[in-house]
C-alpha cells in the first residue's frame, strides 16, 4: 500500500497571478508619482532660478535708473501709452569719456531666438552693448512707461518709470511664465 501525501502548503497559480498584478498595479502608481514629484521639483527650480535672475536683472536698472536724469521713452519725453524703449543720462561716466554717458534699455532678440533685455552704454567711449537677462528667460513683452519728463515752472512731480515684463522660462511641463511691475522714481529733483 501507498501512502499519498497531500500538500497543504504553498499557493495556487491564480494566487500568484493576482498577486503579481497588484504588485505591478501599486508599483505604476508609485513610480508615477515619484516622477510627477521630480518633475515639480524640475519646475520649482527653473522658477527660482528666473526669480533670483530676474530680481538681479530689475535691482540693477533701478539702482542705475534712480540716480540718472533726463529720461526718455522711444522718441523722447513721456510716453504714457508705454514704450519699447527707455534711455537716460547716467550720474557718471561709465566707458571713458569726458561727459556722463547714456544708458538705453531695450528688448533684443539673440542668434538661438530668445528675447532678452538690453543695456547699452553709449557716450565720447567706445559703445557697449550687454544682454543683462539669463538665455534661460524668454521675454515676450518689455514696456517702459515714463511720466512727469517735461520741467516747467509748475512742475511739481519728478520723473516715474514704470517697468513690466512678462515672459516665460522652461519649455514643455517645466515651462513658468512670469509678469512682473516695478516703479522707479528720480532721486534728484528736477
Amino acid at each position: 500500500m501507498t501512502k499519498q501525501i497531500k500538500f497543504t502548503g504553498g499557493f495556487t497559480l491564480i494566487e500568484v497571478l493576482v498577486s503579481v498584478s497588484i504588485f505591478s498595479i501599486v508599483m505604476l502608481v508609485s513610480t508615477g508619482a515619484v516622477f510627477s514629484i521630480v518633475e515639480a521639483n524640475k519646475k520649482a527650480h527653473t522658477l527660482k532660478s528666473v526669480m533670483t535672475n530676474l530680481n538681479f536683472t530689475l535691482e540693477s536698472m533701478v539702482r542705475d535708473v534712480r540716480v540718472g536724469s533726463q529720461f526718455s521713452c522711444g522718441a523722447g519725453g513721456d510716453c504714457p501709452a508705454g514704450g519699447s524703449i527707455f534711455s537716460y543720462r547716467a550720474n557718471r561716466n561709465l566707458i571713458g569719456g569726458s561727459q556722463n554717458d547714456f544708458i538705453r534699455y531695450s528688448l533684443m532678440t539673440d542668434s538661438e531666438g530668445i528675447k532678452r533685455i538690453q543695456k547699452e552704454i553709449t557716450g565720447d567711449g567706445t559703445p557697449s552693448v550687454t544682454q543683462i537677462t539669463a538665455r534661460e528667460i524668454n521675454i515676450t513683452s518689455l514696456k517702459f512707461y515714463v511720466i512727469g519728463t517735461q520741467p516747467s515752472l509748475a512742475d511739481t512731480k519728478q520723473p516715474k518709470v514704470v517697468i513690466t515684463i512678462r515672459g516665460y522660462a522652461g519649455a514643455g511641463n517645466t515651462k513658468s511664465d512670469f509678469n512682473i511691475q516695478t516703479t522707479i522714481s528720480q532721486r534728484s529733483i528736477d
